[in-house]
């Protein structure tokens, strides 16, 4: 009997862990994916740029984004956000900019990953890799639920302690999540 209450317990982490990422990608289809690290419970957000970009313009981009994410926190809670940014290039045929943006879990909220959204796409514009499949495009019942999942799992993020490395990305026209 003990074994079976702890294996649905894991069960409905797993459940869990697997519905917070996917909630977040089909929230922001901006981010391209994102991977769960249940040893530093952090999330690290992958944003896909296409294009060549001076590196003045993009340690900039990183700076600004950084100081927006720590003015965001001072200013609604007062508590100080752990965020590391950074970028890495891929040559292949087209030139591409990949950013890397870790994140605690326990202080992210939904205005945050709004606010991160909103400044890559008026940075890179066009430039940007986005999902077509944004909450306007989808089916409102469908939206409207993946939205309310990711304000609940944001809410309960300070309990939230999946012990599974997670990783959500696109593949084609769905969210994929899996545990590594």
């Amino acid at each position: 009997m003990f074994g079976f209450k702890s294996q649905q317990k894991s069960k409905a982490e797993e459940k869990a862990g697997i519905q917070f990422l996917a909630a977040l990608l089909v929230c922001y289809p901006e981010i391209s994916s994102v991977t769960y690290d249940p040893k530093k419970t952090t999330l690290t957000f992958d944003f896909v740029v296409r294009g060549s970009y001076p590196e003045k313009e993009l340690n900039a981009f990183t700076k600004l984004l950084s100081e927006s994410i720590e003015t965001y926190h001072a200013l609604m809670d007062g508590r100080q956000a752990y965020a590391a940014i950074r970028g890495e290039e891929i040559v292949t045929k087209t030139r591409t900019i990949m950013f890397h943006v870790d994140r605690d879990v326990s202080s992210l909220d939904r205005g945050e990953l709004t606010l991160m959204a909103r400044l890559f796409m008026d940075h890179f514009g066009k430039a940007l890799l986005v999902d077509s499949h944004s909450l306007k495009s989808l089916e409102q019942d469908f939206a409207s639920v993946q939205s309310e999942l990711l304000d609940q799992m944001l809410g309960q993020a300070r309990e939230l302690h999946f012990r599974m490395h997670m990783v959500g990305l696109r593949e084609g026209d769905r969210v994929v999540v899996y545990n590594r």
